[in-house]
């Protein structure tokens, strides 16, 4: 069922259009998968007679626009330093997957620090912020992909695997329409300009904030 919320005069429906439009909230559910981490400063430790060296994460989160949490380690256990690291053998503390509820055209990203430490001294090795994970532009599979979120240095990146799934009233590419069929109009309540007296309207609406919401 639509929810509707009426306008009075037509200027005021085409601000309110204009305005929620770009209010709209996706309803779904993301997925991610951290594959591998490079960085050719991981090999810090390489020659020299540094011996052993170790490297670890901090802070290990993944947030959405209102810096909400959806995926948090405070921090992994030490591992050899090397320039390309396996989350599922080398950061068990990192789960293989993580699900999480979202809006699926919100902006999410990561932000970590990576910490490196021997016997003789400890400091941060790389710190990130913000860097994008891209759900808000993929479409809605069951198939994995592929993404690479680059580093600020030239050398560095996280390779990642994401999907959404839309939520029960949700569907289309990025689950940007509601799975009801048949109404059209300023307000999504006017049935479809094909609709056939004998059938049901076929078009699918966009949901807005304040106007009218999928259920």
């Amino acid at each position: 069922m639509l929810m509707s919320f009426g306008c009075t005069s037509s200027l005021l429906c085409f601000t309110l259009l204009s305005v929620l439009t770009i209010q709209t909230h996706q309803s779904g559910t993301g997925y991610i998968k951290f594959v591998e981490y490079h960085d050719k400063y991981m090999t810090i430790c390489d020659g020299g007679g540094r011996g052993e060296c170790y490297f670890y994460f901090e802070e290990f989160e993944v947030y959405d626009s209102t810096r909400s949490r959806l995926v948090y380690v405070e921090k992994t256990d030490y591992a050899a330093s090397r320039d390309t690291v396996n989350f599922e053998t080398d950061m068990p503390q990192i789960k293989a997957e993580y699900n999480f509820t979202m809006k699926t055209n919100d902006t999410v990203k990561l932000r970590t620090e990576v910490w490196f430490w021997n016997s003789w001294e400890q400091m941060v090795l790389e710190r990130y912020i913000d860097l994008v994970i891209p759900f808000n532009v993929i479409t809605a599979t069951s198939i994995w992909i592929s993404e690479q979120l680059l580093l600020s240095n030239p050398y560095g990146y996280f390779r990642i695997k994401i999907k959404i799934s839309c939520d029960l009233h949700f569907e289309g590419p990025g689950c940007n329409y509601c799975a009801e069929e048949g109404w059209a109009g300023l307000d999504c309540m006017e049935c479809a300009d094909n609709y056939y007296p004998a059938g049901v309207c076929n078009k699918k609406c966009i949901p807005s904030v304040d106007k009218y919401t999928c259920k």
